[in-house]
């Protein structure tokens, strides 16, 4: 069953260094390309997000590598940093896993993505998948003296987008995206007992949702909300985490 679990891991981690690209970043222009394109880019967005977990935090992404293929398909590598504001929550436990269960969350958070487009004509509606790892620092149980740890994570879903509004007088244009998937959590059973009181299992499944909005791609709305499945995860760590993210393009 282990050799299964870590061949499935092996074989997502393949298929998305194919090509990939982060869920922050869904393409919404309504028409396919007519030619390939590669981007890179360097400090683009800042991000802030506040969770149900009473849990601000400041993110940036520092780099991104994106390729779009002729005929939609599209790929990226991009790397993100994120540092708490503000806690409000007194279980330190629970602000460890607000890193946890947030997508972009991590001291380091690299995330591979790939989308495939459905729809012949238009790519305003394909099949999404994330694989990421994060570096993840926090303050573990009192008996145990690690302050940080290794986890993987991957996202499998249907990602949608539509172009809501365009002004090209001003220049001005308003998308929707909606991304319901499929979550699995991964990390060694000593950093789940050190941080977790073994409450999560090392390989823990659930399901979560994402919709947003982007105004003259410069500013993004994103709710997003994650749950662990009760089998693989107990007490506070199976309920159902919503976070509220605002994205500001530099």
């Amino acid at each position: 069953m282990i050799l299964a679990k870590r061949f499935l891991l092996i074989f997502f981690f393949l298929s998305a260094f194919e090509g990939s690209a982060q869920l922050l970043e869904m393409e919404f222009s309504e028409k396919r390309r007519q030619e390939s394109a590669f981007r890179l880019h360097v400090l683009r967005y800042g991000i802030i997000g506040i969770s149900s977990l009473k849990h601000l935090d400041l993110s940036a992404e520092l780099v991104k590598v994106r390729f779009e293929r002729v005929g939609g398909k599209q790929f990226s590598f991009t790397l993100y940093s994120t540092r708490t504001l503000w806690k409000g929550n007194k279980k330190e436990p629970l602000n460890t896993f607000d890193f946890l269960i947030n997508p972009i969350g991590g001291t380091v958070n690299g995330t591979l993505f790939m989308g495939i487009p459905l729809d012949r004509q238009y790519k305003n509606s394909k099949i999404a998948f994330a694989l990421g790892k994060k570096w993840i620092q926090g303050q573990p149980l009192p008996q145990f003296k690690n302050s940080s740890f290794i986890a993987n994570f991957s996202r499998l879903g249907w990602g949608y987008q539509k172009l809501l509004a365009e002004d090209p007088l001003t220049n001005s244009s308003l998308s929707f995206w909606s991304f319901p998937h499929l979550l699995l959590q991964q990390a060694s059973a000593n950093s789940r007992n050190s941080f977790f009181d073994s409450q999560i299992d090392p390989w823990a499944y659930g399901y979560g949702v994402e919709i947003g909005v982007e105004y003259n791609t410069q500013l993004k709305v994103i709710l997003h909300g994650q749950q662990l499945l009760p089998s693989f995860a107990q007490g506070d760590y199976n309920r159902f985490t919503a976070r509220l993210t605002l994205a500001y393009r530099f």
